[in-house]
């Protein structure tokens, strides 16, 4: 996956609903494979989970530059895993995800129902977790809420740190909004910035599209 410059801790609005999340995130970023291992973020769609892996990927590169990180979302970690055993691969495989400092995945639920996959996954984890090598998964639901997910993976999610993210307070989305703004060098009105942190409370991505919309 590409890493987007703006999804950066400085252009993060940390807040309430996000605040041990983003703490634990800057923790990584400076010190990786020692602070939160792992480090697992839930919570709903558009509440700034990825923007948070990137973040943190962007804080050990900046750090370290030599840092080998491979992030990538599960779906292809997934089709990754297919594409190797069709073709016989699977050394190759195991190389790629097992010698890297950081191992960053996004949307991990996705492994649910996933036999084969899971069984891979579990042991490039202990790999890595033995080595002190960070490990930061993303889900929309926490360890134990993860449907059809083996109950070995579930206690190894939570051996390190589960943070969740949840909906922005009011406070929050008008920072959120303001923010967004100046990063697109607009200058909104304040009555315009509370009409929309009023209107909209569902998510950070929706006030981004709301701001993107009036730009």
């Amino acid at each position: 996956m590409v890493l987007i410059p703006d999804n950066s801790f400085e252009n993060f609005v940390p807040g309430p609903n996000n605040q041990l999340a983003y703490a634990a995130s800057i923790a990584v970023a400076r010190e990786p494979g020692t602070a939160y291992n792992p480090l697992f973020i839930h919570g709903g769609v558009g509440l700034g989970k990825t923007h948070l892996l990137q973040a943190i990927c962007q804080g050990i590169l900046n750090n370290k530059p030599d840092t080998n990180i491979l992030y990538v979302s599960c779906d292809a970690y997934m089709n990754q895993f297919i594409e190797c055993v069709q073709n016989k691969q699977m050394n190759e495989f195991r190389d790629r995800y097992r010698n890297v400092d950081v191992l960053v995945i996004d949307d991990i639920h996705f492994l649910a129902k996933r036999d084969r996959s899971q069984e891979e996954f579990f042991h490039t984890f202990n790999d890595l977790y033995q080595s002190n090598r960070q490990i930061v998964l993303s889900s929309d639901a926490a360890p134990g809420d993860i449907g059809d997910l083996e109950d070995r993976l579930i206690s190894r999610f939570q051996w390190g740190l589960t943070a969740e993210v949840t909906k922005p307070g009011y406070e929050t989305r008008v920072a959120i909004l303001k923010a967004k703004s100046e990063l697109r060098s607009m200058d909104v009105p304040d009555e315009v910035i509370a009409y929309l942190a009023t209107k909209i409370d569902s998510n950070a991505r929706e006030l981004e599209g709301a701001i993107v919309t009036i730009q």
